[in-house]
């Protein structure tokens, strides 16, 4: 059953991208061809430069969660965790027993491993869902008129960023409020597994206070890291995104290039195919199109994109497992602690 779920969402996936992209854009695929010949080996090296970058400073954020986590240990952990999370649909859990292995061999204990994941988790889908209206500000700052899709998208995202910032704030603000929350969550979990037909007896009573201190801890801590770096890596990869459309003659200003590049990473929590690929593409080029960019350029600087994006992180993935299997100076004692449950 689960191989049909693959089969099926790498399926959507390529009839996303192979039909519904075409369509949306109004761009054919030898139109295409023809832009993306356009590019040069200078070309191909500044879109690598910033994509490194971006890989460099997502680094802090891990770093800035896992005390005593070297750089290279972080873009290592990083770009395999990814690769594997994009092989497969929903594959976000595949991806965190992959950097749960790695930073296990490192001598990292489980606590401080589920504490960075939550954190990290926790900023990815805040700034997922702050980046769309940001993109709205952008827009109406240079006096462009936002479209119907971008305002209906900020708008849910900004529903979802309240209630997100809400229910982390009175957490935070309260322990009651905390306990409550964990009840709720454990509920829920409950209620999922039940449909699943996985029997657990989940018990987050007890938990719920000691990882909220310890949450707080490693913010305290590493806010500055954790904030910076992932500022620097979503800049890097907007950059990225404007010079993957302007070296293939793109006349799109940075404004609208952000706001596409932000509706793209919401589009990307929507998981039904590996990394979202298909759907992110299809509704950026879309947008970027609908701002009066020109249809087979703004398809191909999306597709661009994607392939530094997420193609590229399959050989960076492997790279990183291969530096991960080698270098056992990294390796450490591995203590049998066990992860305190929420």
């Amino acid at each position: 059953m689960w191989g049909l779920r693959v089969f099926a969402s790498a399926a959507l996936a390529v009839a996303l991208l192979a039909v519904a992209l075409p369509r949306v854009t109004g761009a054919r695929w030898s139109q295409i061809a023809v832009v993306l010949g356009r590019l040069g080996p200078a070309e191909v090296g500044a879109l690598t430069a910033a994509w490194l970058a971006g890989l460099w400073c997502y680094s802090f954020v891990l770093t800035g969660t896992v005390p005593g986590l070297t750089r290279a240990q972080a873009v290592a952990v990083n770009v395999t965790g990814s690769a594997v999370s994009n092989l497969l649909p929903f594959g976000g859990a595949a991806g965190l027993a992959t950097t749960f292995a790695m930073l296990r061999s490192w001598g990292v204990p489980s606590a401080t491993i589920g504490l960075s994941a939550l954190v990290t988790g926790v900023a990815n889908v805040v700034a997922k869902l702050a980046l769309p209206l940001a993109g709205l500000v952008a827009l109406l700052v240079v006096g462009d008129a936002a479209t119907g899709r971008l305002a209906v998208a900020a708008a849910v995202a900004a529903a979802s960023l309240a209630v997100t910032l809400g229910l982390l704030g009175g957490a935070v603000a309260s322990e009651r409020f905390a306990v409550a929350l964990g009840r709720r969550a454990q509920a829920a979990a409950t209620a999922v597994l039940a449909l699943l037909r996985v029997r657990r007896d989940l018990r987050w009573d007890a938990g719920v206070l000691r990882w909220r201190h310890q949450v707080i801890g490693v913010v305290r801590d590493g806010w500055a890291a954790i904030a910076l770096g992932l500022v620097g890596f979503l800049g890097a990869q907007a950059l990225l995104l404007h010079l993957s459309l302007h070296l293939l003659g793109s006349r799109l200003g940075p404004a609208q290039v952000f706001a596409g590049y932000a509706f793209g990473r919401l589009l990307s929590t929507l998981v039904i195919t590996p990394g979202g690929l298909g759907i992110t593409e299809t509704g950026v080029a879309g947008l970027l199109v609908a701002f009066g960019g020109d249809p087979s350029v703004c398809t191909s600087g999306v597709l661009l994109f994607s392939g530094f994006a997420f193609f590229a992180e399959f050989p960076a993935g492997a790279v990183g497992y291969a530096v991960w299997v080698t270098r056992r100076s990294w390796r450490r004692p591995v203590s049998h602690d066990r992860v305190p449950l929420p």
